[in-house]
């Protein structure tokens, strides 16, 4: 009988083990779901080439003021779309400096493009700007116009792949 007792003891035991390692390994994992590299032709790096009214001949204060304060490397700008939808900067400090109030490229920005939207987010605030993009060029339509009473007064940023 002891011997009998002894058994079930150890058997009772396996068991609750048993039982136990097959719960655990079918608990339900806390991992995300793994995030896929974004494929949007846009990934890679582009170089600033030009900055033009949207209508040739149209006076941009903005504009003005960029391209009279702009340092020498402003077209020396490149902005790299990575595939896990960050934008690093590089070749031209002081021109995303001038950039950055009206397109935000800098530190902690993201991006993604939603058909001919590009809308890029830095911590809590996000702006959409319209696009026309090839496997060569980038235009980006961006608003200069700082009161929302008034009618949009559009620059192209034109990039070029590199």
């Amino acid at each position: 009988m002891k011997r009998m007792i002894n058994a079930l003891s150890r058997v009772t035991l396996l068991t609750f083990i048993f039982t136990a390692l097959a719960f655990s390994a079918c608990k339900d994992k806390d991992d995300p779901d793994p995030v896929l590299p974004d494929t949007n032709p846009i990934v890679g790096k582009w170089q600033l080439t030009a900055i033009t009214p949207e209508v040739a001949g149209t006076n941009i204060p903005a504009l003005v003021f960029l391209t009279t304060v702009a340092p020498s490397c402003l077209y020396d700008l490149k902005l790299t779309f990575n595939a896990n939808n960050t934008i690093t900067t590089s070749d031209c400090d002081a021109a995303v400096s001038l950039i950055e109030p009206f397109v935000p490229i800098g530190t902690d920005a993201k991006w993604e493009v939603d058909g001919d939207k590009l809308i890029l987010t830095k911590g809590s605030a996000s702006e959409e700007f319209k696009i026309t993009q090839t496997a060569t060029d980038l235009t980006v339509v961006v608003n200069t116009q700082t009161d929302t009473t008034k009618p949009a007064v559009n620059v192209l940023l034109l990039f070029k792949k590199v």
